[in-house]
């Protein structure tokens, strides 16, 4: 079997070419692998920054092998219509290369010779004719079916037969996260029952009152909120209305450095003080993603994790603050090296890999990376946190469950076997940094995903093509 930790939520499609095309792992661009055994994902498309793209998901291979279809998220609104959240592209298999073909489309589906079905923001099927040679379309879009589910990051049910069998659902999705509170037992509560919403990498303060998260109403944009913990008042901090995520806290306990990206598409690692007062410092900009930031404990270096648009994927790079004007390389690789920590003694680098294929959690010494370096997971794991004694290192395994590695930092680093402390699959927890450790490393803040609203029904339309063809005279 090939793995396929390389890959987010958003769909995948087998190539002519025996290449499979994936949703990124998180927000990225397309990636392709071929369909053997051992085989390294690898980067295919690039993501458009300068004109807002966040994310391309939901490819869907051209029979004829020459393209990809697949759906560009924006930055907040949609740098090209200025309102609707989702446009389709279509890329080059040859190049990678892509373009926009639609504004306010989602989830394109190649049905018919020279037609293309997908969803427009407001859940109506689409149909617009469409040369496969060109990759081009050829003519202005029909309306066919209204009241179809459109859900989050643009996902649709909504399939075609080759013999002309369609199948969608029909309905409104509802989908809603919580906060809940996980002991090393696994027994869960909540953090505040009457607080939901789009939540994304929370972070607890040091003195364990406050979460700083990214918190939206649609799951499309964010902004970031300070709670009191648990059950406490909420305020937002940020306005700018794109999206602003990955919160971590100075090591004072007084601000918040998170990541955002403008409509212009520079990404930013910005720092603001926790009760919203005062200016927004801007700690680094730069043309290309910046994710995940993390202090040092003395408060001398910021590390965060870029994303880079060539061959190499994600790096780990840090500054200092007020000393350096150029970002300086950790850790990097051809792949992806990502969610970076550091141990609270300030001496050792926790990431994800997935140089050896899975990804895997890696230890390197701080900030002289390249003198070592110890792998402490081998079956899959991602997002290490470090215990705040510095004597345990949490992590995430390739099914979301939560395991712990004791570790000695003193006077070398060693570690012991990963134990498994509960489970936490992705269905119902979410995405790999979706989660916190309390101060005293005995409780797991997590992302619960509340149950979602079934589809109210799920149709079948068999011979549709004549009904097409029916239309079409």
């Amino acid at each position: 079997t090939i793995h396929t930790s390389m890959t987010g939520v958003a769909g995948a499609s087998w190539g002519t070419d025996r290449f499979i095309y994936a949703d990124g792992f998180n927000e990225k661009p397309l990636v392709r692998v071929r369909a053997q055994q051992g085989a390294v994902a690898e980067l295919f498309t690039a993501l458009d920054t300068l004109n807002g793209e966040l994310d391309h998901l939901w490819p869907e291979v051209l029979p004829n092998g020459m393209g990809v279809l697949f759906t560009v998220t924006f930055s907040g609104k949609n740098t090209r219509t200025g309102k609707a959240p989702f446009s389709i592209a279509v890329a080059d298999t040859r190049t990678g290369k892509h373009r926009i073909i639609l504004d306010d489309a989602a989830y394109p589906r190649y049905a018919a010779a020279g037609k293309l079905l997908y969803l427009n923001s407001k859940g109506t099927l689409m149909l617009v004719p469409f040369d496969e040679s060109s990759m081009k379309v050829t003519g202005a879009p029909t309306q066919l079916i209204e009241g179809m589910r459109l859900g989050r990051f643009g996902a649709a049910d909504l399939a075609v037969s080759v013999d002309g069998t369609l199948v969608y659902s029909a309905g409104t999705e509802k989908y809603d996260e919580e906060l809940v509170w996980r002991t090393r037992e696994g027994k869960s509560f909540p953090v505040d029952p009457d607080w939901h919403g789009f939540f994304a990498t929370p972070s607890i303060s040091p003195d364990g009152k406050k979460l700083a998260i990214s918190k939206s109403a649609d799951g499309r944009s964010g902004d970031i909120y300070i709670k009191q913990l648990d059950r406490g008042p909420a305020i937002q901090i940020t306005h700018e209305g794109v999206y602003n995520f990955s919160p971590t806290w100075t090591p004072d306990g007084r601000s918040v450095t998170f990541a955002g990206n403008d409509a212009g598409g520079t990404f930013r690692l910005l720092t603001r003080r926790a009760d919203g007062s005062g200016p927004t410092l801007v700690q680094f900009s730069e043309k290309r993603d910046l994710y995940y930031p993390d202090w040092s404990p003395d408060g001398k270096w910021v590390i965060f994790q870029s994303w880079n648009t060539g061959p190499d994927g994600g790096d780990l790079l840090g500054i200092r603050p007020g000393i350096d004007t150029a970002a300086i390389t950790l850790v990097a690789s051809k792949v992806e090296d990502s969610y970076g920590v550091v141990s609270p003694d300030g001496h050792w680098l926790a990431y994800t890999s997935n140089e050896s294929g899975p990804f895997q959690v890696y230890v390197v010494p701080f900030p002289n990376a390249g003198a070592a370096k110890w792998v402490v997971t081998s079956s899959g794991g991602t997002n290490p946190v470090w215990s705040h004694r510095g004597n345990e290192l949490f992590y995430r395994g390739s099914s979301g469950d939560i395991f712990v590695v004791s570790v000695t930092t003193k006077p070398v680093f060693s570690f012991g076997q990963p134990k498994r402390l509960f489970a936490a699959p992705w269905e119902e927890f979410g995405f790999a940094e979706g989660y916190e450790v309390s101060p005293d490393d005995q409780r797991f803040l997590m992302i619960r995903k509340l149950n979602p609203a079934l589809p109210e029904k799920l149709i079948v339309v068999e011979n549709w093509f004549e009904e097409l063809k029916a239309k079409a005279n």
